[in-house]
This record gives structure tokens, sequence and C-alpha cells, in this order.
């Protein structure tokens, strides 16, 4: 049976299938797959490389074949192509298969996106297609934070989006090829042709209307009024821009509990962020339905530029960071539905934009994240400038134009970016990493660190496999931090085993991490403005940044002993009381005391299987595999390793952790 929707109903459920699949499958739960199934990192990089890569391949190719097929029928074929990919998605679990998987969805996403955009005037009412385009992406966003989703397995997060492409398919389908919306659709190369001879007043399609005067049809991407589209160059750098600029943030906020923790970490935080993005979208396209245009993607780039910086200075400002930042997501993502068909030829304008813009915007602004870890403020400064001037062309007339229509704004904007940027400095003369690491090793001297941990790795004994790996003495630091005594952890490479929210944690109170510690708290450190605190941690995540990458290695390759005593779940129970309640909760729900700030869906142990262990063929036993996080850890989460436990002890926690999901299906 088919979904009886009216025109504007199918369209704007077509826009939420599309985005839901994009955001609910590819982004978060085929990634998910990648990581538990290949573990390795720079294997996952090459799957998502094959995505990027069939995305942008078939987002030109679609582009293509819009000038010979109608519209709306590549609309329904790729949503049951991203319906399919979904399901298939399930069964793959080598390499190889969730490689081809991989350039499958880039492929069919591709397809969809590029045919969804170019159709627009097909799908939507044309007074309306910025609103119908807001709410279809706003409900996407809403759905893909909705709590029982956003954590959920990956089979979830693969059906889910499949089964709402397949609705959207068969209300598509209820709309026949000989509706009069459709009788006068022609292939985009023959209206495009026909529109050579018609007069060009601004963006959009133009169609001949009665008397036989030509009318235009769809929004005024640029306003109202005798202004011109927008040109494809400037379009594409700006929605290049944007797109680099969002996918760094949300790399950087992936990859770092305490700014997830701050901005999506409690199941209210979610619910908030989704209607903050449904309300956005929602108004974002009823100003570009009113003529805003180009106004709205830089409203964008101000609420990214204001966002960013409170951001990544962590801390309060990170919670106020997060709805202005989602608030910009929604701006400009509904400007690029909007804006392929604001103009000609719309099948290529679509086709680069969510191709060239899109997909390599997104692995640029991964890059970022991977490289540099951070936004820097000064790349900030130059994608304003050049949205600035890709917003207006070098004439006097267009100037004079631009700076009454924008300039308001884009004061306002910069008010904000620098009363941010103000805020968001540290109270002392630099603030830049490389000095907080600086100030925080002068802390751990003052402080006396050094009395109770060292910093070198014995080569050749159990330092290697609880700490290393080993290096050489460095006989020339000053003041000489190698010590010789170890009433604690050696400390030479801790930021490959502890991240910053554990850190700071364990330096307020040590004894809830870990039980019986004679460490005294440090508290005082993270008073007042917290800065001497703040920059301890800084120092104490560094050690080690060089060896992550061979500690892992070496992690990896060390062999799990089996227990002397077959293991018992009951003494793994009190172990688990006396180690791992403070984070993964009594009941191992994940609710412990610091559940909230580690923001880890993955510290629910009752989820069943586990999320963050290997899968497929060449797998290790789930046994050994658990052991060797119980031992050495998850970096770069939250979860530290347990080095000091006997293969008894761990051993006999394995079998009570394998207790907990069995548990819950009970």
């Amino acid at each position: 049976m088919r979904p009886d929707l009216s025109g504007a109903g199918r369209g704007v459920l077509t826009i939420a299938a599309t985005y839901v699949a994009f955001l609910l499958f590819a982004q978060f739960g085929f990634l998910t797959q990648l990581q538990r199934d290949l573990g390795d990192a720079s294997r996952v990089r090459l799957a998502m490389a094959a995505m990027g890569i069939a995305g942008l391949a078939a987002s030109l190719g679609t582009a293509w074949l819009l000038g010979r097929v109608p519209g709306p029928r590549l609309v329904r074929i790729g949503l049951g192509a991203v319906a399919a990919v979904a399901v298939i998605s399930l069964a793959c679990h080598g390499l190889p298969s969730l490689l081809a998987c991989a350039a499958a969805i880039g492929a069919s996403l591709g397809l969809l996106t590029v045919a969804v955009a170019a159709a627009l005037p097909d799908l939507v009412p044309a007074r309306k297609a910025g609103l119908a385009a807001g709410l279809g992406t706003g409900l996407a966003y809403f759905v893909s934070n909705v709590p029982a989703l956003f954590e959920a397995e990956p089979a979830v997060r693969a059906l889910v989006p499949a089964g709402l492409a397949v609705v959207a398919l068969l209300a598509a389908a209820g709309r026949p090829l000989t509706s009069p919306a459709l009788l006068s659709h022609r292939p985009p190369f023959l209206r495009e042709r026909r529109e050579t001879a018609a007069p060009r007043e601004g963006g959009g399609a133009l169609s001949r209307g009665r008397g036989g005067r030509w009318e235009r049809v769809g929004v005024r991407f640029s306003g109202r009024g005798p202004r011109p589209s927008p040109g494809l160059l400037p379009l594409l750098t700006i929605f290049l821009l944007l797109i680099w600029l969002d996918s760094a943030a949300f790399a950087i906020i992936q990859a770092n509990p305490a700014l997830k923790a701050a901005t999506w970490g409690s199941d209210a935080q979610k619910l908030v962020q989704g209607s903050l993005h449904l309300a956005a979208a929602v108004a974002a396209g009823a100003l570009l339905d009113v003529g805003a245009g180009l106004a709205v993607p830089l409203a964008a780039w101000a609420l990214f530029a204001v966002a960013f910086p409170l951001l990544q200075h962590g801390g309060a400002m990170a919670w106020a960071a997060g709805p202005l930042y989602a608030i910009g997501i929604s701006f400009y993502s509904t400007a690029l539905v909007v804006a392929p068909s604001q103009g000609a030829p719309t099948r290529w304008r679509a086709g680069l934009l969510f191709g060239v813009a899109g997909w390599i915007g997104s692995a640029l602004g991964v890059g970022m994240a991977q490289d540099l870890g951070r936004i820097p403020g000064w790349f900030l400064l130059v994608t304003g400038a050049a949205l600035a001037a890709a917003c207006v062309r070098p004439s006097r007339p267009a100037l004079r134009q631009a700076a009454r229509l924008y300039g308001p704004a884009l004061a306002l904007s910069a008010a904000g970016v620098l009363g941010a940027w103000a805020a968001a400095r540290e109270p002392a003369s630099g603030d830049s990493r490389a000095e907080a690491v600086a100030r925080g090793r002068r802390v751990y001297v003052s402080e006396g660190c050094i009395h109770c941990h060292s910093q070198y790795v014995r080569p050749g004994t159990h330092d290697v496999a609880w700490w290393g790996p080993a290096r050489p003495l460095d006989r020339g630091e000053r003041p000489p931090l190698v010590g010789s005594r170890r009433q604690g952890p050696d400390l030479i490479a801790v930021g490959n085993r502890r991240n910053d929210v554990w850190n700071e944690a364990h330096l307020c109170d040590p004894r809830s991490l870990n039980p019986g510690s004679r460490m005294p708290s440090y508290a005082h450190l993270f008073a007042g403005d917290g800065r001497r605190g703040r920059d301890l941690v800084a120092y104490l995540t560094s050690l080690g940044a060089a060896t992550a990458v061979e500690r892992w290695e070496l992690t990896g390759a060390e062999p799990v002993k089996p227990p002397p005593a077959p293991p018992s779940a009951a003494r793994g129970a009190t172990l688990f009381a006396q180690h791992c309640t403070t984070c993964h909760g009594t009941e191992g729900r994940g609710d412990g005391p610091l559940a909230g700030k580690l923001n880890d869906p993955r510290a629910n142990l009752r989820k069943p299987g586990f999320a963050s262990l290997p899968q497929g063929p060449d797998a290790e036993p789930e046994d050994q595999a658990l052991a060797r996080v119980i031992r050495h850890g998850l970096p770069p989460t939250s979860m530290p390793g347990h080095e000091w436990l006997t293969d008894q002890q761990v051993a006999d926690l394995v079998a009570f952790v394998r207790t907990l999901p069995e548990k819950e299906n009970r």
C-alpha cells in the first residue's frame, strides 16, 4: 500500500530519507561497523576513501545522466539503491566486502543527493521550495539525534534509513510520470537549450507561462529583484568552505570525549540539538523563500566562527557552542539543497556542488582534524574573507548593494567572532597547545610529581608491556625528570594510555578511579580559572605522543596468557565493583559517577555485542580481545588499561563482563 501524501509531503519525505541515510547510516552506523570489523585505523580510512571517491564519481555521473533521464525517475532509483545497500552492508565483514560496500554507499548517496537537488522543482511546490527543503533536512537531523537511534547498533542505524527510503520510494512511485506536474518535464538538456533563448533575470528555472511569457519557477536564491543568481564558482567556494569547516569540527568532537560530553552528551542534549536543527532548518528555508539568499550560508559561517573558538576552548564554553554549531549546520544544509535548482544548468550545479563541495570538502575537513586536531583562528578568518568575496561581484553597484544587504549582518558577525575569541582565550599571555604543555611541565616540577613517578621505560622488562615502548634516555633534559622511585606508574608515555578526561578526573579524585591509591588529590589546581590543572593535563597527555602507533602495535602483538585456574564470574564481579563501576556503573549500564564526563556509549556493557571489538573472520576470539582491552585500555577513548592486574584477575573480569548482555536479554 502506497502512502497517501500530497506532492509537498512526498518531496519533504524524500529529502528527509536522503539525509537520514547520509547522517544515520553512512556517517554513523557504517563507520561504527567499519571500526568494529576492521579495527585498524588505516583500513577504516581506506574504506572511507573508497566511499568518497565513489561519491564524487557518482555525483558527476548523475549530472550527466540527468540530461538523459528525468530527475524524479533518478530519485526513485537512488532511493532504492540506498535502501538495498544499507541492508546488504549488514552481511559485509571482511576488508574486500567492506571496501565494495563503502564504494556502493558513496555511489548510491551521490546519485540520490544530486538527483534530489536537481529535481527539487518537480518534487515540491515552486514557491515553497526553501521551506520544504528546510523541513526535510531538519526532520532528518532530528531523527538522527533521537537517543535511541543515535546510540543504536549499526544494524539499527542501517535498517531504519533503509525502511525510510523504501517508504519515500513508495510515496514517490504513487506520483505517475503522467501527472500534470511532470507532463511539462523535459530532460534538462532540452530545457536548458530552450532557456538560452529566454530572458535571464536571475536564478531559478524559467518556464513559459500564460500568453507565451517566460516566468520564473522556484525560489530566488539571491533574493527578490533583478539581481542575478550566484555563479557556479562562487557557490562552489561558499559550500566547499562551509562543509570543510563543519567536517573538521565534527571529527574533532568525535575524537574528544570531553567535547562530545559538552555537545551531544546526555539524552536531553541530543533532543535539544535535534530540535534546534529542525527549527533552524525550517527558518532557513523560510528565509530562502522570501529572498534572503546568500545571507543564509553567510549566517552559517558567522555561527561557526563564534562557536568553534568556544568549542575548542572546552569547559563550560563548549556547552554554549553546541547549539550555535547545530543552527549553523542546518542553515547551510538547507541552502545547499535549494541552491542547485536556482540557476542553469541545474544538473551540473547539483553535480558539482554535491560532488566537489560535498565529498571533497568533507575529506579536507577530516584531514584537518586528523593532522591539526583543531581549526586555526587564521583559517576561520580566511574562509570568512573568501565567502564575502564570493558573495559579491567586483562592480561598484554590486558592492553598494552587498554592503546594504549584508553589511549589518557581517558587522554583527564580526563582533560576535571577536567576542568569542576574546572569551575563549586563556588568561595568560599565550594560549597555544605547545605553551600549555610547557606551563604544565612547570606545574609537574613544582608539585613534586617526580618523587613518585618516573619517566623512563626500562628495556627488556615488563615496563615495555605496561608503559612502553622504550626510548633512549634524554640526558639533555633540564631539569631531568627520569626519576628514581616508582610509587606510582611510569608516565613517559601516559598520553598513550590515558586521555584528557581520565587524567583530569584522576588528578581531582585519585581513589575514585584507583581504589586504595596513595596519591593525594590535586583538585586545587582546577580551582579558580583552573589553568594550572588544565596545563598539567595538557602536559601529561603530550607524553608519548610520538609513540602512540608503536605502543598500539606492541599491545596488539602481545599474546594473551591463559589464567592458571578456570575463570570465575563471581570473582570477576567483585573486581568489577572495585575497579570499573566509577565509569560503567554498578550494573554495567554506563551510568557510573564519571559516565557524564566520558560520554561514550560503549561504557554500557549490557548492549548485545561489544562495539569496540574487531569482528570478522580474522578477528581474535572475543575473550582474548576483551582481555586485551582490560589489560591495555582502548585509546583514544577514556577506557584505561589495568596493567597491574594478574592474568587470573583479567580472565575473571572477562568472565563477568561476558554475562552482562546475557542478563539484559533475559
